[in-house]
């Protein structure tokens, strides 16, 4: 361990804030195009989802978590703290710091699993995960939207498969493998679990395929949140559930929009290959709240309260900071963090937690306020024809479908969402 974080480590166990003992491990399981009402504990009637619904009651289930609105971009937040016109999404250079970089510094094990998705989907070692912090990597450099992955294990290939429905179980076994066999018991670990599915094309294994009440798509889930399940068993085996912090979210809105569907080659005729959005507007791509609004259930027995549900905000740039607090590394000084530590949010200690929200090239949300600026940001397939160019400003309490823009009643609030969001946009 390096001095400077010796010296937060001391700093913050007399301030009463860490107690080195109880530095948790952490896992983040991250999903890929899951819509918000895709489970049963966010309200979806068709999926059968038991082992993320009693994840739930043993943990918080927050209503108003943001990721971003498609993948890279989403990963390079999360990676980062930073937002994607700063981290740059896809195209992350190797200069920006994960928290996998940082929390290795004060003696943490690291894992990367899965999708990574930030090194333009091609093998740029300086961009690759062990170069960006993670101790072992497995998995595949981008998506499958060609019906094949081509995977790594660390920075050399590991082969290929257009198995896309056996990838949940295989990026599981990983995992698992990872938790039993490549972990040093003397440390704690991080494990970034960043699941293809349910990025299409989707597929599931034999097991699930035509098992659940929502076509292939319901398939998907199900076996999602089975294979999710055996990874938390592995985590109660190894004696490992007190001290580990689970995080499962996903990284943008369902892709839902028929211009999209109607034009993608490659899956089963008739499928359903696409999620819900639940109560929110569109989905993948959008700056509405479907394309950045995700479920999230964060569960650490003991810290974080059981059988909570939060409206707080939240969001994936703020895994940094918060994993700086809990686990005793410092947030990078030379660079602009986006993220805030919500340590006290998840410990049951405020119910409040972010006043606000940027949504890239888009808009701001400011407590129930949203706006959005008229030529907001969309992803071609997520374009909405109807759609106004104009301000738009929403109440999300009251109307969290957005559809009652109220931007010429309240100039002046569309007005002060406008500065903070020119604000939010400079470096």
């Amino acid at each position: 361990m390096n001095p400077p974080s010796l010296t937060l480590l001391i700093v913050l166990l007399f301030a009463g804030i860490l107690n080195a003992a109880e530095r948790p491990n952490i896992v983040i399981i991250f999903t890929d195009d899951q819509g918000y009402g895709d489970l049963a504990c966010y309200g979806n009637k068709k999926n059968k989802t038991p082992r993320l619904d009693q994840l739930a009651k043993e943990g918080t289930l927050f209503t108003s978590f943001y990721t971003q609105t498609v993948c890279g971009p989403s990963r390079s937040a999360l990676l980062t703290g930073r937002q994607p016109i700063r981290s740059k999404g896809w195209g992350m250079p190797a200069e920006e710091i994960t928290f996998a970089e940082l929390i290795r510094k004060v003696g943490y094990q690291t894992a990367c699993i899965g999708k990574w998705d930030v090194s333009n989907r091609k093998a740029i070692i300086p961009r690759m995960p062990n170069a960006q912090g993670f101790d072992y990597f497995y998995g595949a450099l981008g998506a499958n939207d060609n019906g094949t992955v081509h995977f790594h294990e660390n920075n050399e290939a590991a082969g290929s498969t257009k198995d896309m429905g056996g990838l949940t179980t295989l990026y599981t076994d990983k995992a698992i493998d990872f938790l039993k066999s490549k972990r040093d018991k003397e440390k704690p670990f991080v494990l970034y679990l960043a699941h293809t599915m349910m990025h299409t094309i989707i597929d599931a294994s034999e097991r699930f395929r035509g098992k659940s009440k929502g076509g292939l798509y319901g398939d998907v889930v199900e076996e999602f949140d089975y294979e999710t399940g055996r990874l938390l068993d592995v985590l109660d085996e190894l004696k490992l559930r007190e001290n580990t912090l689970v995080i499962y979210t996903s990284d943008n809105g369902p892709w839902n929009q028929d211009r999209y569907t109607k034009r993608k080659k490659g899956h089963p005729v008739g499928s359903i290959f696409w999620g819900e959005a639940g109560p929110l507007r569109n989905g993948k791509g959008s700056p509405y709240e479907g394309g950045y609004r995700l479920p999230c259930i964060v569960r650490w027995p003991g810290k974080v309260p059981a059988e909570r549900t939060s409206d707080a905000i939240f969001a994936t740039i703020d895994f940094l900071p918060t994993f700086a607090n809990l686990c005793g590394f410092e947030v990078p000084k030379d660079r602009r963090i986006d993220g805030i530590d919500q340590t006290k949010l998840l410990l049951g200690k405020t119910k409040s937690g972010r006043e606000d929200f940027y949504f890239n090239k888009a808009g701001y949300r400011l407590g129930k306020w949203k706006y959005l600026k008229p030529n907001a940001h969309f992803h071609g397939y997520a374009v909405e024809e109807t759609r106004k160019k104009v301000d738009e400003l929403y109440d999300l309490e009251a109307d969290l479908g957005e559809r009652n823009n109220l931007a010429e009643k309240h100039p002046e609030i569309v007005a002060k969402l406008k500065a903070r969001m020119e604000a939010a946009e400079k470096d």
